[in-house]
């Protein structure tokens, strides 16, 4: 016989019970099937990832965790991130780093390496800000972005100072360059081993740090960190090197072209993240060799066509074509990448809308930076605990969107479903706090 008091529980990819929309003031939602999610999802598979994901279920909120009320009756629960690839980064990144620099004053003078690391703040300083322009829309953890920085800085430049001339010059006895010695090494060694260096690193966040990197604008972030490493670190070394010429050295690689190992490098993290989006997990295998070999031509055209300059019209041409033109042209996908986020970001969002975790208002807003904007200045209005709130609301609703699309490509696995669990409690929290603030401002 069947229990009169046991309920029955929903089945996989079914719509679970959803909550009346008309008691709590929300209009039905067009352009739903009658299983209550949408009928389709054209923004998803224009988007070029090859597939029609198949409706994952969604549990209904409780009453106190719907968008309306202002009081949630429980923490949202905390799980503690693991950090043990970030402190294994900084220590060995930093202490890599910490030594070349030392090196550097043997090989030079104290008072020289110290103009040129104050020199080297330059770029660090403008490429920083560009970069934490781009993550803006879902921050990155701050302790894993230095790690990549100084694996850039410490890593891969020592890596580059011991094989760049080893691998210069076996390449070039290899395919019989006419090159001399002291030239193959900028010509063939440091891009094979530089990029290989760096990419390293971009791969290691990728695979040991999966969840943090969520589509091709975190492969742009973490690319960047590594190059701006990278670049700084050896820009150093130039300006050291070079301390009577310091001042026309510092302008032709600080300030007219400061962006070159970022313009190397970016196609591998711009590669990963497309890889993080597929279905296949070894996909990675494939993708991240094209994007290394995009970097390595780049760079292998910089600095072999320096070597042929002879006079200020060729160095203007190379910087043009070689320089400027493809950092305008990657500076375009970027800007690219970050619409289509702000698309993934709307769709994944929209799955919560039948269950009445969301509105589709608020999942309008949540994925538009304008929208988010004009929420936290309104937050601000009622003080800065309802200002951070709205944040914590709109970066839990973001990260949810992620670990969403997670579960449609299935490389998380229960991690994901964990996650969002834990970022639906930490959204509703969030948003009930600042419901329940700005009421008690306007009470006042």
């Amino acid at each position: 016989m069947t229990n009169p008091n046991q309920h029955p529980q929903p089945q996989p990819f079914q719509q679970a019970p959803q909550p009346d929309a008309s008691l709590h003031g929300y209009p039905q939602q067009p352009g739903l099937a009658p299983n209550g999610y949408p009928q389709q999802q054209p923004a998803y598979t224009q988007q070029g990832y090859g597939y029609q994901p198949q409706a994952v279920q969604v549990q209904p909120p409780a009453g106190a965790m719907m968008p309306q009320q202002g009081m949630v009756p429980w923490a949202a629960p905390k799980r503690k991130r693991p950090i043990a690839l970030e402190i294994v980064l900084v220590i060995v990144g930093g202490l890599l780093a910490s030594v070349f620099v030392w090196l550097m004053t043997l090989m030079t003078s104290g008072s020289a390496v110290f103009v040129a690391a104050l020199l080297g703040l330059v770029p660090l300083v403008m490429i920083g800000a560009v970069v934490l322009w781009i993550d803006r829309w879902e921050p990155e953890p701050r302790l894993l972005m230095i790690g990549a920085v100084l694996w850039g800085g410490g890593v891969a430049v020592a890596v580059a100072s011991l094989l760049n001339g080893v691998v210069g010059v076996a390449i070039g006895e290899a395919v019989g360059s006419d090159l001399p010695p002291e030239i193959a090494p900028a010509v063939f060694g440091a891009p094979i081993v530089e990029e290989a260096a760096k990419g390293l690193g971009i791969l290691l966040i990728f695979l040991v740090r999966r969840r943090q990197f969520n589509g091709p604008v975190d492969g742009v972030v973490y690319a960047a960190l590594v190059a701006l490493g990278f670049s700084v670190v050896e820009d150093v070394q130039y300006f050291a090197l070079n301390a009577d010429d310091m001042g026309s050295v510092f302008v032709m690689r600080a300030l007219l072209s400061p962006f070159g190992h970022l313009i190397y490098s970016l196609p591998m993290g711009i590669a990963l993240g497309f890889a993080g989006r597929m279905r296949s997990k070894a996909s990675w295998l494939w993708l991240f060799p094209l994007g290394y070999v995009v970097g390595v031509g780049l760079h292998m055209a910089w600095n072999g066509s320096l070597t042929y300059v002879s006079s200020l019209g060729d160095i203007l041409a190379i910087f043009v074509f070689l320089n400027w033109v493809p950092f305008a042209v990657l500076a375009a996908i970027v800007i690219w990448l970050r619409r289509r986020e702000s698309a993934v970001v709307l769709n994944r969002l929209r799955d919560y809308v039948p269950s009445g975790w969301l509105t589709e208002e608020e999942a309008q807003g949540l994925s538009s930076m304008r929208a988010s904007r004009a929420a936290r200045q309104w937050a601000a209005r009622f003080g800065a605990e309802a200002k951070k709130a709205m944040r914590d609301y709109q970066r839990a609703a973001t990260r949810l969107a992620y670990a969403r699309q997670d579960l449609y490509t299935g490389h998380a696995g229960n991690r994901a479903r964990i996650d969002e669990g834990d970022l639906l409690n930490a959204m509703a929290q969030a948003r009930a706090e600042v419901g329940a603030r700005a009421q008690a401002a306007q009470v006042r």
